[in-house]
């Protein structure tokens, strides 16, 4: 009964943070997509299913992070209202509130995991699958006669008229910043064409000149009868297209698509041992969280937040680790939740012997640690 009541009180605080931090999280992608709405007139439900195909990647970040926000905000209300204090009292271990914490951090991450693993990379390849689809009715759109066009990274393009079957005429293209080596192409007709499998545009010239300049300060010019650019998909939102994210894991284990062993690796223990966070998380936040009701609760919230730095350092050094390394190299993406893990199961051993530990004890007598502490 013990167990299931603190369960049960873990969800509410669990989906309102998540809710909060995804909201946050997601801001700046909502307000690139509604810059979509204004300046491109993208499609309102065009933009929606953007931006639900990104939710995945905001969720595998915050739900850790909610883990451990809502068993401490549940354990510190518990102990400023004597409960624990009173079960304490009455004989109860303190196993047995943490069997429901444990089970609440598995389901998270068993949750997380199906996140990582498949939602998250279908999620991204069903983004760029709409980002190509608006660039096949947009770029047309966005090409207008006798408009400067920056759509292209580094190039500028103008054209003097379009005729309806997208056919392009009087063709000025040139780099946005002159240096020496510079090139500057007229052409008389072209045409733009997306394909699909390389995810690239291709420019086609046709009964052009190209000017070049170089580093002596001579000039040049040559003639053609046909030539092509060959471009990047103009990024619709900054985001970048065509990543290792975006490719299913059963894809990665398989070791299909263009990307070598180290980046699969790498990937596949990223998507693996991020929801591992959430067990971990909440291993470490059950003992931060029982706290004495009479030295107030704003200590547990600092140790919360020094929890999520600490891990955030620990993973983003074992990532930077794994970069340009063998394969093997990736499973050091392990230590970081190993590591959160081990500590909380010792501080919880610690609890159930009734004594503090050494951490605790470092933590309150910092010189800081009493600036926050109400005095009773």
């Amino acid at each position: 009964m013990l167990a299931r009541s603190l369960f049960l009180q873990l969800i509410p605080p669990f989906l309102l943070t998540t809710f909060i931090l995804t909201f946050i999280l997601s801001m700046d992608t909502v307000y690139k997509l509604i810059n979509l709405i204004v300046s491109r007139g993208v499609p309102v439900e065009s933009v929606s299913l953007m931006l639900l195909y990104r939710l995945p990647q905001f969720l595998s970040v915050t739900l850790p992070i909610a883990v451990v926000i809502s068993v401490v905000v549940v354990l510190v209300r518990l102990s400023n209202d004597l409960e624990l204090t009173a079960m304490g009292a009455s004989g109860l271990s303190p196993w047995q509130f943490t069997v429901p914490v444990a089970i609440f951090g598995l389901l998270a991450t068993i949750l997380d995991l199906g996140i990582t693993l498949w939602m998250q990379p279908a999620g991204y390849s069903a983004y760029e699958e709409e980002t190509l689809r608006l660039l096949r009715s947009q770029t047309a759109k966005t090409i207008r006669p006798g408009v400067l066009n920056y759509d292209f990274p580094g190039k500028v393009l103008y054209v003097e008229s379009k005729s309806p079957n997208e056919e392009l005429e009087g063709i000025f293209i040139s780099d946005t910043e002159f240096h020496p080596g510079s090139m500057v192409s007229l052409s008389s007709t072209g045409q733009l064409l997306i394909r699909e499998r390389e995810q690239d545009i291709l420019l086609k010239l046709r009964q052009g000149t190209m000017h070049f300049g170089n580093t002596e300060g001579g000039y040049r010019t040559m003639d053609f009868e046909k030539f092509q650019y060959q471009f990047r998909p103009p990024q619709l939102d900054g985001s970048p297209t065509r990543k290792v994210w975006g490719v299913s894991t059963m894809d990665l284990i398989q070791a299909e698509g263009n990307f070598g062993a180290q980046t699969r690796q790498r990937e596949l223990q990223l998507r693996l041992t991020t929801p591992l966070a959430c067990l971990a998380f909440a291993l470490a936040a059950l003992t931060i969280g029982i706290v004495d009701p009479r030295r107030g609760r704003s200590n547990a919230y600092l140790q919360a937040l020094a929890l999520i730095i600490i891990h955030y350092i620990l993973w983003s050094f074992s990532k930077e680790l794994t970069i340009g390394k063998e394969p093997m190299k990736a499973f050091v993406l392990w230590v970081p939740p190993i590591m959160i893990g081990l500590w909380g199961v010792y501080q919880i051993q610690l609890s159930h012997q009734n004594w503090r530990g050494p951490l605790t004890w470092c933590w309150e007598h910092l010189p800081f640690k009493n600036l926050s502490d109400p005095e009773i």
